[in-house]
């Protein structure tokens, strides 16, 4: 990643630089300056959606502090080696979890083909052998992939996914499809004997928790053996965990 010179950030300091608007308006990727360091943003009406660092660290450091604590999730537990990631975006977290797990692979559904498009193009996002993209509806992804299973008469870890992680909004809350029970019910039967469920939650304000949350999260206690709920640094963002394995 090109090194910005002390001229270039001091000029996005104060004009940041649109590098693309969707013609509806409604999706914007801007370079600007943030916490002293260069960095890229997706936003959708506003809403940050999407945002990388653009330095040497970049591919180290995650932007959003949720993705932070998913990062430090994917560190703490060992085994989380086949991933999930529902809601892609500008697709940065699929590289913190690579950096994170050696072994580890990531299949990454996003229902926009549009900003899978846009990741590649302004993010540096790519396909490998270790990383997949599959446009398709998170929910809709989910029901056919639990139906796969189930077809094979096997109940094994084998296909499981060993992390599961839910970052889908419709605006600014959480996708009401993915918190359905019947969705996170499918999402279980995903779920190896340790793997971890993660979804990424907006507070109603710093560090007060809304009562979607509460709701999913008690949905999720009549499902797996084990919850909990991480405040998120800047208290922005909770992360709920479920799993049957001790959290």
């Amino acid at each position: 990643m090109q090194k910005l010179t002390m001229f270039q950030k001091l000029r996005l300091s104060f004009v940041p630089q649109i590098l693309y608007r969707s013609e509806d308006g409604h999706i914007e990727i801007t370079d600007s300056m943030e916490n002293g360091r260069p960095v890229r943003l997706l936003t959708y009406d506003g809403i940050r959606e999407s945002g990388i660092y653009l330095d040497e660290r970049s591919d180290r450091d995650p932007l959003f502090y949720y993705m932070q604590t998913l990062k430090e999730i994917s560190l703490k537990y060992d085994g989380l080696n086949r991933a999930l990631l529902i809601g892609g975006g500008g697709m940065s977290f699929p590289g913190y979890f690579l950096n994170c797990v050696p072994d580890g692979q990531m299949t990454v559904v996003e229902k926009d083909q549009k900003m899978v498009e846009l990741a590649i193009k302004y993010f540096f996002f790519e396909e490998s052998d270790r990383i997949k993209a599959v446009v398709d509806d998170g929910a809709a992804f989910i029901a056919n992939k639990a139906k796969e299973l189930a077809a094979c008469g096997v109940d094994s870890n084998y296909n499981k996914y060993d992390f599961i992680i839910f970052d889908a909004f419709d605006g600014n809350k959480a996708s009401k499809s993915l918190l359905s029970e019947g969705t996170l019910k499918l999402a279980y039967q995903m779920t190896s004997d340790d793997g971890i469920l993660a979804i990424n939650m907006l507070n109603e304000k710093p560090g007060v928790v809304s009562m979607q949350t509460h709701f999913c999260q008690a949905i999720l206690r009549q499902i797996y053996r084990n919850t909990s709920l991480i405040i998120c640094p800047q208290k922005w963002n909770c992360i709920i965990l479920a799993s049957d394995r001790k959290l």
